[in-house]
């Protein structure tokens, strides 16, 4: 087992060193790209013709995602979680905690909460992936370039920003079927 969490570890920090790059490239990205909109909106053959928020939302979300890591924090902090996000915070390396007794628990909560924690980066940097692909296809979803429904994207927002709260989920669950309420 320690050779998959030391592998997840190695690919939480991949996801963690790429969400960065991501991030600042798709900021720029719409940044020119909003520009450009707003430029071809004065000339004749417009091609925002019956949408002309566009280049507005392409200028929101580059801002969005030059501070995503702020983004992603507010929205813990609305679902009333204390994990603050930082983009650059995790890429000077991260020890999983492996509990006293090793990942076996006394219950199989225990067990199940010691294996969660173990894979924590993993779940955190996948969740902010998540979250920032979700938005990204929201983008796409406005131009008209999508055919996913923009319900759809809210939803995967949401679960991404579960998965950066993977600890907090797994303890509320496990106690919810512990007591069976």
């Amino acid at each position: 087992m320690q050779g998959l969490v030391e592998f997840s570890v190695e690919v939480g920090q991949v996801l963690a060193i790429l969400l960065p790059a991501f991030c600042y490239i798709a900021a720029l990205g719409l940044f020119v790209s909003s520009g450009w909109g707003f430029w071809r909106m004065s000339q004749p053959d417009n091609p925002f013709r019956g949408k002309p928020w566009v280049p507005v939302m392409g200028l929101i979300l580059c801002g969005v995602f030059a501070s995503f890591d702020r983004i992603l924090t507010m929205a813990n902090r609305t679902g009333g979680s204390a994990v603050t996000v930082a983009l650059n915070s995790s890429l000077t390396g991260y020890t999983p905690a492996t509990p006293p007794g090793g990942v076996l628990g006394a219950t199989p909560g225990e067990t199940i909460l010691n294996i969660v924690a173990v894979f924590q980066s993993f779940f955190q940097a996948f969740g902010a992936m998540v979250a920032f692909f979700a938005i990204f296809t929201w983008w796409n979803v406005m131009r008209g370039v999508s055919n996913r429904r923009p319900g759809g994207c809210l939803v995967q927002f949401v679960f991404g920003v579960m998965l950066i709260n993977v600890l907090q989920i797994s303890t509320w669950l496990v106690a919810v079927f512990r007591t069976g309420a």
